[in-house]
């Protein structure tokens, strides 16, 4: 079966990093185990403010593909190094390294993430 999703209507939605500054976005999960009961891969998209950035995680058994379908900003890995992202470009993140998405905008960064197998959402 085909499911068409509008990720604002339908997906479940969360904030993460309230309790830190600097880390706060809204997530849209709209495919996942427990979403639609996807057997292999978990996506959503996660909207950034201005300034505003993930922590420092991974997916320990999965790989990921984002698309910065908004805005542009920066991905940093454990050991300090910054690749900057635009507008419209792919990423793909490998199983279980460590990396941190930061909005170096003005405008909010919608940012598209697929990964798998299942995995965790960083919880800050």
């Amino acid at each position: 079966m085909t499911h068409v999703i509008d990720p604002f209507r339908d997906g479940r939605t969360s904030w993460l990093g309230l309790d830190e500054e600097g880390f706060r976005r809204k997530v849209f999960s709209v495919v996942g185990k427990d979403l639609l009961n996807s057997e292999f891969m978990s996506a959503g998209i996660t909207i950034f403010e201005p300034g505003e950035s993930s922590s420092l995680h991974n997916h320990p058994e999965s790989e990921e593909v984002d698309f910065i379908v908004k805005g542009h900003g920066e991905v940093r890995d454990e050991f300090g190094n910054v690749t900057p992202f635009d507008e419209h470009t792919f990423m793909f993140i490998e199983k279980g390294k460590l990396h941190q998405h930061v909005n170096t905008g003005r405008e909010p960064m919608w940012l598209i993430w697929i990964y798998g197998p299942h995995g965790q959402l960083p919880t800050t």
